[in-house]
């Protein structure tokens, strides 16, 4: 809403800027009417972008705050508490449960999966872009641009570093879920022994799409990297 509420501010106070369609047209035709026009053109279409981004961000939200904490936690064994009841750990149900949520996820990847890689690359690009146009022309930029490429900076770094370090988690919380598994007591030896394969069976749950790309443990270390080395380039690459 921030971000919104500063590159409206922008628009309103300065619609000529190259990034808005009143650049294109000449000074002598640029009268109230199509000034008001122009406003509400590039208006709608922010309003649609951030709206979209924000209903993005909401999905990733629900999607940490209920289906990954069933998985890292509910489905561990050892634990002194849980929140759900007890019956969902015994031998048969925990087996339905887990292999439910892997389809939900493979379901909900088959989708969103390419997304992923995407955005990987957008974010990566737009958070390079604004950290070297701030770097670059900080001296001749207005205080509402400084503000927004300050704010989309913060945002598209901080946005992707969550989803990132949710991934990493639930990554590396699975797996030592489906390890707490090997370790338990589930009845007798029949039951130990089909638990020790249905364990074998089971791949950690992970943010990825199929084997091309997997957020794992060093996903973040690797995003930041590609942030700090790109801005770096570029800076290296127009200086004379």
């Amino acid at each position: 809403m921030l971000s919104y509420f500063l590159f409206t501010s922008l628009l309103v106070y300065d619609p000529t800027i190259a990034i808005f369609l009143g650049d294109l047209i000449p000074t002598q035709y640029f009268t109230f009417p199509t000034k008001t026009l122009v406003i509400l053109f590039h208006g709608y279409l922010l309003l649609v972008a951030h709206v979209g981004i924000l209903l993005v961000g909401e999905s990733i939200i629900v999607y940490g705050c209920y289906i990954t904490p069933i998985i890292i936690l509910e489905l561990s064994i050892g634990r002194s508490s849980y929140r759900m009841h007890e019956s969902i750990r015994n031998f048969s149900n925990i087996q339905i449960v887990y292999r439910s949520l892997q389809v939900l996820h493979a379901n909900a990847l088959s989708i969103t999966g390419i997304y992923i890689v995407i955005s990987n690359a957008l974010f990566m690009v737009t958070s390079v872009y604004c950290n070297f146009v701030l770097i670059r022309y900080w001296n001749r930029l207005e205080m509402l641009s400084k503000g927004q490429l300050l704010i989309w900076s913060f945002l598209f770094i901080g946005a992707w570093a969550f989803v990132m370090e949710l991934g990493r988690f639930l990554f590396a919380k699975g797996s030592k879920s489906l390890r707490s598994w090997n370790g338990d007591k589930w009845g007798n030896v029949r039951e130990n022994k089909l638990m020790k394969k249905f364990c074998r069976s089971c791949k950690p749950i992970a943010v990825c799409n199929g084997r091309q790309f997997v957020i794992g443990r060093v996903s973040i270390l690797v995003f930041f990297r590609g942030v700090t080395r790109g801005t770096f380039r570029a800076l290296l690459t127009t200086t004379k």
